[in-house]
């Protein structure tokens, strides 16, 4: 089942997640960086999602792409939504993987980053990636360049195996996928 909103929707959501995280003159200077827009996809997105336990500090593990994750943590670290404090922690131990609720996986797969994937298995851990094909692989949600803009794809399949309830609202804007079968196919 694919479900598309208007591509200029979810530009929009962006832009208005980026000025509420920036303010209105840090918005014009940073919509233009990629980055930017995909840390304010995330800072929204956690507002419109439910985990299995809620608690009061939102940490948000990060893997891959130093330079994204650095932004990142610039731009969410101890912003609130929806009463949580965010906490971004660059590239995760074993025990930093315990308390995500949130794992960011930038770039492109690298043994790092599939280690990472398979320890959060089971724990009602949010997986958002940025590759083609990520959501259908066994991520959650991918924020994938389609065009200039970024498509939001989930594998709602996976997040309610995992306790994860997507809002409607971000199910609306995005292209819903499946799991990618077993065997090639």
């Amino acid at each position: 089942m694919r479900r598309h909103a208007p591509p200029g929707y979810a530009v929009m959501l962006a832009g208005l997640a980026l000025g509420s995280i920036f303010g209105h003159r840090a918005e014009a200077q940073s919509s233009r960086d990629e980055r930017a827009v995909r840390a304010a996809y995330v800072f929204n997105l956690v507002k419109y999602v439910e985990w299995p336990v809620p608690e009061k500090e939102l940490v948000i593990g990060f893997t891959g792409d130093a330079a994204t994750g650095e932004l990142m943590e610039r731009l969410l670290a101890g912003k609130t939504s929806e009463g949580q404090t965010i906490r971004v922690v660059l590239f995760p131990s074993d025990d930093d993987l315990k308390r995500c609720r949130l794992l960011y996986v930038a770039g492109a797969e690298t043994p790092e980053t599939r280690k990472a994937l398979e320890k959060v298995k089971g724990r009602g851990v949010l997986t958002v990636g940025e590759r083609e094909g990520f959501a259908r692989e066994g991520g959650m949600v991918g924020l994938v360049n389609s065009g200039d803009h970024i498509q939001l794809e989930v594998n709602l399949e996976t997040a309610q195996g995992e306790g994860i309830r997507i809002s409607s609202r971000v199910l609306n804007l995005a292209q819903i996928v499946r799991p990618a079968q077993k065997g090639g196919n």
